[in-house]
């Protein structure tokens, strides 16, 4: 078995449902929250859940990332939390906005964590009601990856998620046609696919990211060769 191990910075590109949080957060900022995370895996039944998965704040002006994730920091010391957040860019509206994205936090602690936020220099976007829309995420965050097979790595954080290695990267309409046209030919469909790239010392490495609550070996080698065959005859 390989060993080999990357932990660096890179960007994940999916696309998913969002909305205006509907639930009491304690805060007058610009919530977005994800209908459906991970849509291939879940399908059309929507989870029951009492607290978000993702929520993405979207800040009044176009941060770059070093400021964002030093107010992360900031945040997290100064009330001793240890929450899982990250910048990013999503389209709203017919323009381009930046966001902080929140995983697993309550949504009543929202309206202190957001006050820091301020605190620290960032500024956010009113909120007001978002009609379900969908629309191209792309979060850049930190990966811990080691490969388990040739290609195929999976996340030393979380192991529903894994990374299979191509070649290239794909226009977002073209990797959505292929991963439809992939899921087709596979048995057991409950998996969500996602783009990711990641900063190595040679340059960018392309992935596609799986989410699956069960790591299957075969399934992961056919799924990567099946995108092995999509990009050399595309």
């Amino acid at each position: 078995m390989s060993s080999k191990i990357f932990q660096t910075v890179g960007t994940v590109t999916k696309e998913e449902k969002l909305s205006s949080v509907e639930s009491e957060t304690f805060t007058n900022v610009l919530l977005l929250e994800s209908q459906l995370p991970f849509p291939g895996y879940h399908g059309l039944t929507v989870p029951d859940k009492l607290e978000p998965d993702s929520i993405f704040a979207i800040t009044k002006l176009m941060y770059n990332d070093e400021r964002i994730i030093r107010c992360i920091q900031s945040v997290k010391k100064e009330l001793s939390m240890n929450f899982d957040a990250a910048p990013g860019s999503l389209h709203l509206q017919n323009k381009d906005v930046n966001f902080v994205r929140f995983k697993h936090l309550p949504y009543h602690m929202f309206g202190d964590v957001i006050r820091q936020f301020e605190k620290c220099g960032i500024e956010f976007k009113k909120h007001k009601k978002i009609a379900p829309y969908t629309a191209l995420i792309r979060v850049r965050k930190f990966f811990k990856l080691k490969e388990m097979l040739d290609g195929i790595y999976i996340d030393m954080d979380d192991k529903r998620f894994s990374y299979l290695n191509i070649p290239l990267q794909m226009r977002w309409n073209k990797f959505k046609r292929i991963t439809l046209d992939i899921r087709y030919n596979v048995e057991d469909k409950h998996y969500d696919a996602a783009q990711t790239s990641i900063y190595t010392e040679n340059g960018l490495m392309d992935f596609v990211r799986i989410y699956d609550k069960e790591f299957c070996q075969g399934k992961m080698i056919f799924i990567r060769e099946k995108y092995l065959e999509a990009t050399t005859k595309h």
